[in-house]
């Protein structure tokens, strides 16, 4: 692991707490939004058996909110603690049965999801969600059919693409070559867990697939972290990545920078430890992935509040219609045709807002090559896919 040190700006670990997110206030409309959500996209029924995995991360609130709309559909729901001796029985506690995953320790369910189709049970993953998705007018509330109509339009656009040059005002810089064509297609991911063996996340609403891991270079600005490795809505100071053959190189910026360089390091350690033995995967690109989600929110941190005031999930703020993220890590996905070659201890999604983003995409590779006659499905902000 010694390698990997001269690759990250070195600085000093600087102690930070991160604010408590306070806990949305319940209501009846989030739990019909909730209730409806489950029917549209889960596929929901009365008298299924439904399986909470929770942990000590877990959102008591959350958890009351699903419960409640659990029980209008007609279902009944058991809560299984998730731990290290009861790790190695979740199949068998879960056969059968429609599992809501809210817990954080995600390293104890992993597993898991690959025994779905042996099980013959649906997971919904909701380790990420703050209650307040389910508010009213929120992500949860788009239609499926709406959301589907939508990707199918995304990819009639995007399965031509050969390539992609991504800027922003941030001062992002990228060439992100695909390997399409029989190798690889756009997966539409709607959120649906309508059949055994399926597992997905909510809300649902984006459009991905893996690029070419040994091409994509250039600089990737980051105005915001994945929530996973930090729950703020913003950063001290932008963080930027350096990006060469597909791989992170380099990290600058100040305390959120440092923040990412030691998770990375620590999934790197891991993966050297316990995964492929190859720590590179870590730090390698895996999606490259378009949001399709009209309710989402389009503003990940609010300008009123101070940098580390709690933000917007990134498993909400990435399928906002319009913007678009890239994720480094583990790219097996689920979906063969939209896989990469690596696998990882980690997945890292990291949102590229819609304020001042650019995104050109090109057909042909040589015009890819030469930056010339692309198309700009997004200009500066304005989203023009269609």
């Amino acid at each position: 692991m010694e390698n990997f040190k001269f690759l990250v700006e070195s600085a000093p670990e600087i102690p930070h707490e991160q604010q408590k997110e306070k806990e949305a206030l319940v209501t009846p409309e989030m739990i019909k939004v909730a209730e409806n959500a489950l029917r549209d996209f889960v596929a929901l029924k009365e008298s299924e058996r439904v399986k909470f995995l929770k942990d000590k991360k877990t959102n008591p609130a959350t958890l009351n909110l699903l419960q409640a709309a659990i029980k209008s559909i007609g279902c009944e729901s058991q809560e299984i603690r998730l731990s290290k001796r009861i790790k190695k029985d979740l199949p068998e506690l879960t056969k059968e049965s429609v599992i809501i995953d809210l817990g954080g320790e995600s390293g104890l369910v992993g597993d898991l999801y690959d025994e779905l189709p042996e099980i013959n049970s649906r997971l919904l993953a909701l380790y990420d969600a703050s209650p307040d998705v389910f508010r009213a007018d929120g992500p949860m509330s788009e239609r499926r059919e709406d959301l589907e109509n939508r990707l199918n339009k995304m990819d009639e656009v995007l399965r031509d693409a050969t390539g992609f040059k991504i800027t922003s005002v941030y001062g992002t810089d990228l060439k992100v070559p695909l390997r399409m064509a029989k190798e690889r297609k756009w997966f539409k991911d709607s959120g649906a867990i309508d059949t055994p063996g399926r597992w997905d996340n909510l809300p649902g609403g984006e459009i991905y697939t893996c690029p070419d891991e040994e091409k994509v270079s250039g600089v990737l600005v980051l105005p915001v972290l994945d929530s996973e490795i930090s729950g703020e809505q913003g950063v001290d100071k932008f963080v930027r990545v350096k990006i060469y053959s597909g791989k992170i190189i380099l990290i600058q910026g100040g305390e959120s920078a440092q923040k990412l360089r030691q998770i990375l390091e620590e999934s790197a350690k891991e993966e050297h430890e316990e995964g492929s033995g190859n720590p590179w995967n870590v730090y390698t690109i895996a999606e490259i992935a378009f949001g399709a989600n009209s309710k989402a929110r389009s503003v990940v941190r609010d300008e009123n509040q101070p940098y580390n005031f709690a933000g917007t999930p990134t498993v909400e703020a990435e399928k906002r219609l319009g913007t678009m993220h890239l994720a480094f890590g583990d790219a097996k996905h689920g979906e063969e045709e939209a896989e990469g070659f690596r696998e990882a201890v980690s997945h890292f999604d990291f949102v590229i807002p819609r304020n001042g983003l650019t995104v050109e995409m090109f057909t042909n590779e040589g015009d890819f090559e030469r930056g010339k006659n692309g198309r700009k499905i997004i200009d500066d902000g304005n989203w023009s896919f269609f």
